[in-house]
């Protein structure tokens, strides 16, 4: 082969190099910064220890939802989304004394709105580890649930009303080792704040009380996994546990889960 026609080959596989090697950095780059539109179901009960009568008495409070999302993310580098649906929420245990008589509610779960926003942004990247932080805003705003007090003389009535609003935030530890299943660890503050108001009619007694609740614990520990078997849909499902103190000594811890099916355009 002669000097000129090596000259020429060496040039034309320098050429490709040139031209050609940038391209899949330039679409991987192009991939990692897309924006997407995926709209998602999501699922999630809880239970949770409240304390009511300024943290005298406590009670459970549990609450499913489902609810539909819309999701903007931010490829690599995580997510903004609103959700909007319908749940139920169970406040059997709270005890009214200040009516015109005493009442123990059990009277079950009472349907309510839910809506709020989340997002996840992640910032460090080492090796097959990411961290970030994630937040998340939500707001039960229970209907008015009306019924008849029985075995009484006189006719009577109640109406009840519950709305509870919850924060989550704080840092994410993801794995990315796997090549559909990504499991992460978060340790994040976990707040549950609301009030129900209860109102009793008996006769010509007309009485109302509000219990304000807090929930016990303020810290959360979520364990879970994303899968991911194909780029345009994905599951995410975590579990939720809230250690806290007991009125009466002691340590106790309430449960959470959630599953969220997303697809993307």
């Amino acid at each position: 082969m002669s000097g000129r026609r090596r000259s020429a080959i060496l040039g034309l596989m320098t050429l490709g190099v040139v031209l050609f090697r940038p391209f899949p950095a330039r679409a991987q780059d192009a991939e990692q910064t897309r924006t997407r539109v995926r709209p998602s179901l999501a699922v999630e009960y809880f239970s949770r220890t409240i304390a009511w009568d300024e943290g005298t008495s406590t009670s459970i409070l549990s609450a499913s939802s489902a609810v539909l999302r819309g999701e903007v993310e931010f490829q690599k580098a995580g997510h903004l989304g609103l959700f909007l649906g319908y749940g139920f929420s169970n406040f059997n245990g709270l005890v009214f004394r200040q009516l015109p008589f005493s009442l123990d509610y059990q009277a079950g779960s009472i349907g309510s709105l839910i809506w709020g926003g989340d997002f996840e942004a992640r910032f460090i990247s080492l090796g097959d580890f990411e961290i970030g932080i994630g937040a998340q805003f939500t707001m039960s705003l229970g209907r008015t649930k009306d019924f008849e007090i029985p075995a009484l003389n006189a006719t009577g009535s109640l109406a009840g009303k519950g709305t509870w609003t919850r924060v989550l935030a704080g840092p994410v530890l993801r794995y990315t080792g796997y090549e559909n299943f990504t499991p992460f660890l978060s340790v994040s503050y976990n707040r549950i704040w609301g009030t129900f108001t209860m109102n009793e009619t008996i006769g010509d007694l007309v009485g109302s009380e509000e219990k304000k609740i807090t929930a016990r614990g303020p810290i959360g520990i979520v364990i879970g996994t994303v899968f991911e078997p194909s780029d345009v849909f994905r599951v995410k499902a975590e579990i939720t546990a809230v250690p806290f103190k007991k009125l009466t000594g002691g340590l106790d811890t309430d449960y959470g889960a959630s599953v969220k099916a997303v697809v993307s355009f």
